[in-house]
């Protein structure tokens, strides 16, 4: 998940950013660039506050936080898969004594994303949704099963996690009522099977991984004026490629036409949601924290050689993770 889509599919990725490195001379080496450092979730120890604009009574040094850094390529932040980081009162959050640092990582990436996804969704909820989250069983999608179940608890909503088949027990713990599996077929099939109280049309659909069978899908089985809410959008796994020019626009534009035109136009369709949070949403991050909605963490690889970076960054691309990887440097 720490793969962003403006690095790694619009703007070249991480060679682009190794290229485009600036030089910084100093006296004792006056033609050498400063080390790369890429990443933008973490969390840690505060060393030191700087600046008369921070809060001081709310951070302090040796306080435990977790946060985000934006994506250097557009936001020109500094990296985080690195001993230090430098990062502003804005994109942190206090970490609670209950929670691990192994576990506050990893919760960094799928709470940014869930935040907009909740957005969307609490303006519309009344209860009894039937919900779709298509990728149950990933880093943000297995954190949102457990998100809707633990802090929508009143709302008695009805979720669905579409996962393959091996996941299916791991998704009903997160908090699923029901598990459809991909790998079985088209999964509005699945979707619309079952026993009658479980079967039908549904309210929502969180789209996790992109594409247009999850868009196809999606649609058939959405009630009239249903939501689907994507953090993806209509290319799969987006982030896994460098996107050509002609398909940055064909993405641009497919949700331009979904989410700016097709929603105005009266019609059977569903309401299409394009999320892309910008800003860490602390509040979301403090009810996950407070409802104790902890991400599950597949594996942890330290941080030491060139050789688990590699391992860990070929187990996230495989897009076979229960949950969550994270890197750990002492």
């Amino acid at each position: 998940d720490d793969i962003h889509m403006p690095e790694a599919t619009f703007v070249g990725g991480h060679p682009f950013l190794q290229e485009s490195k600036v030089v910084i001379p100093c006296s004792c080496c006056s033609n050498e660039s400063p080390p790369l450092v890429i990443g933008s979730d973490f969390d840690g120890i505060i060393t030191a506050v700087v600046g008369s604009e921070v809060n001081k009574d709310e951070y302090q040094v040796g306080q435990r936080v977790c946060g985000m850094n934006h994506q250097q390529s557009v936001f020109s932040e500094k990296g985080s898969w690195a001993e230090f980081t430098i990062t502003q009162e804005k994109s942190i959050v206090s970490i609670p004594d209950a929670i691990s640092f192994t576990d506050a990582a990893a919760a960094v990436m799928p709470l940014f994303v869930i935040h907009g996804l909740l957005e969307v969704f609490e303006k519309k909820i009344k209860g009894k949704e039937r919900i779709v989250v298509i990728g149950a069983s990933g880093g943000i999608g297995s954190m949102l099963v457990t998100m809707l179940h633990k802090t929508f608890a009143d709302y008695n909503l009805h979720i669905t996690g579409v996962c393959s088949g091996r996941n299916e027990e791991f998704v009903l713990g997160l908090g699923a009522d029901r598990v459809a599996d991909y790998t079985k077929g088209p999964i509005e099939i699945s979707l619309k099977q079952g026993d009658e109280d479980e079967a039908g049309m549904y309210d929502v659909v969180f789209d996790i991984v992109g594409g247009q069978s999850s868009y196809k899908s999606g649609k058939a089985v959405l009630r009239k004026g249903g939501s689907f809410i994507s953090c993806v959008g209509p290319e799969a796994w987006i982030g896994d490629e460098i996107l050509s020019t002609t398909a940055k626009i064909s993405w641009v534009g497919r949700v331009l036409w979904y989410s700016g035109i097709l929603n105005k136009i009266p019609g059977s369709h569903p309401m299409y949601y394009m999320v892309a949070p910008s800003e860490l949403g602390k509040a979301t991050y403090n009810m996950a924290f407070e409802n104790k909605v902890i991400p599950h963490v597949d594996e942890v690889f330290p941080f030491d050689d060139i050789d688990n970076f590699k391992n860990a960054m070929d187990l996230v691309r495989s897009h076979r993770v229960k949950g969550k990887v994270v890197m750990e440097l002492k």
